[in-house]
């Protein structure tokens, strides 16, 4: 207490203040702690509205959305200077009314920053949350915030029109809009495949690079998961080998951009698939085309892959499935697949049959996966594949699970069955996917996906 009071800072983050009950000192620096009438919601979404935007901490910051327990009814020791709150419903154990759940306060010539936000490893993943732990962090300990808002956490009271431009180097290009990043691929990376990453909408980003369950998802990315029984999709974690290696090997030969004066941009890549210092088994003369942005800032992205057998005999495979021998629940994955960013959450679907199920599986010509953003906002993302594709109406690779968070899928043409090219065989596959904002339905999917076809 004498190093607070002195002029130095504190933190408190969720339950930390729920201790040292017999501390009166303690609880009165705390602010709020858990009271013998104090309950919470159960773990899901909750809006957070900031109530102070002049704070240092949390200046020019928006609202956001975050999935986390609520504490409602407080215990309340002290005068508080509420930072932030958030609505708790009675349908989820709520009074009514709304919560503070971040506060500050002095104590002395010091500072304690409190956030009742952050229950568990899935809140912890939130952007704002991360973003105003370290901003707490850093006014309690010097009074002064220098750490900046992501772009997605920026109240747009004085946003521009679209100004867009472009970012190249010798490993990516990216489109701007104001000088934040739209799209950016990367096509010579440490990870030792091309992804796409970010992806961003309507201020939002969708992709996740390297997440920690599986740092091999690259955003949005292209991979086989077996050639010639060698894996492809994951990296090799034997013992002593160093990070980012694959057994089997995804090689950029070449790459040719063509950006347009309407901030198109044309991508072909000559890919080759081969193990580890071994020879060329196949190669995949790729097309990427990124349409130019509408009114909106939306695009597409349209995938052509054109791949030759070099090798006698090349078998492209997959996990298992459950009912299969060495099978998996989770069997069936590989091809074009995109992870959702974790600030993401509600899950929707729409299938062109009108469902709104998941359907794991299941062929569909097209398929859209659409989430809320951490404004609360609906955005998605439509698949569309070409009517000549491998196993058309392709098997789709979904899940949907809200506790990592594990959002994902994408047309896995191998789900059911492995598929052999001979020497000189060829394989063409084309893809497009297309960003929405707001509400969506089958019937603007289905028009967009006979654009698409009649392209």
């Amino acid at each position: 207490m004498d190093f607070i009071e002195a002029g130095g800072g504190f933190v408190v983050i969720h339950a930390a203040s729920a201790t040292f009950y017999d501390w009166p000192e303690y609880q009165q620096m705390v602010g709020t702690t858990w009271g013998d009438s104090t309950g919470h919601s159960a773990a899901s979404p909750h809006k957070i509205v900031i109530k102070d935007n002049t704070h240092p901490v949390t200046r020019g910051m928006t609202d956001f959305w975050i999935t986390d327990e609520l504490w409602v009814n407080a215990g309340i020791n002290a005068e508080l200077h509420i930072l932030a709150e958030s609505f708790s419903d009675t349908t989820n154990a709520g009074r009514v009314v709304m919560e503070p759940v971040m506060h500050w306060k002095e104590v002395g010539k010091g500072r304690v920053f409190h956030s009742i936000l952050g229950h568990d490893d899935r809140a912890m993943k939130n952007t704002a949350w991360q973003t105003l732990l370290l901003r707490g962090t850093e006014w309690a300990a010097t009074a002064n915030v220098t750490i900046a808002l992501p772009p997605d956490l920026q109240t747009n009271e004085q946003v521009e029109k679209n100004r867009y431009s472009w970012l190249a180097s010798d490993s990516s290009i990216a489109l701007l809009n104001q000088g934040e990043i739209m799209w950016q691929y990367n096509y010579l990376t440490v990870k030792g495949k091309p992804y796409f990453h970010p992806v961003r909408i309507n201020n939002s980003t969708l992709t996740w690079l390297s997440p920690e369950d599986h740092p091999w998802h690259l955003g949005i990315w292209h991979s086989w998961k077996y050639i010639n029984d060698v894996n492809y999709w994951e990296y090799d974690l034997s013992e002593g080998v160093e990070p980012f290696n694959y057994l089997g090997i995804t090689e950029v030969r070449d790459i040719q951009i063509e950006k347009g004066s309407d901030f198109s941009c044309v991508m072909h890549l000559q890919i080759a698939y081969h193990e580890k210092n071994g020879p060329d088994l196949m190669l995949d003369n790729r097309k990427i085309m990124v349409s130019p942005p509408d009114s909106a800032g939306l695009y597409f992205i349209d995938f052509q892959l054109d791949i030759s057998a070099l090798a006698d005999s090349v078998e492209l495979n997959r996990t298992p499935l459950a009912h299969e021998p060495n099978g998996q629940s989770w069997g069936g994955y590989g091809g074009l697949s995109i992870r959702f960013h974790p600030d993401l959450f509600d899950p929707q679907f729409i299938n062109p049959d009108g469902s709104t199920d998941m359907k794991h599986g299941e062929p569909q010509a097209w398929k859209f996966f659409g989430l809320r953003n951490i404004f609360g906002d609906n955005i998605g993302i439509a698949v569309f594949t070409e009517s000549g594709n491998l196993s058309h109406p392709e098997p789709w690779f979904m899940s949907a699970s809200n506790d990592h968070p594990f959002y994902f899928f994408g047309p896995s043409p191998l789900f059911y069955n492995p598929y052999t090219l001979e020497s000189g065989d060829r394989l063409q596959l084309g893809y497009r996917m297309q960003f929405y904002v707001g509400d969506t339905d089958k019937d603007l999917l289905a028009r967009d996906y006979q654009t698409f076809l009649n392209k």
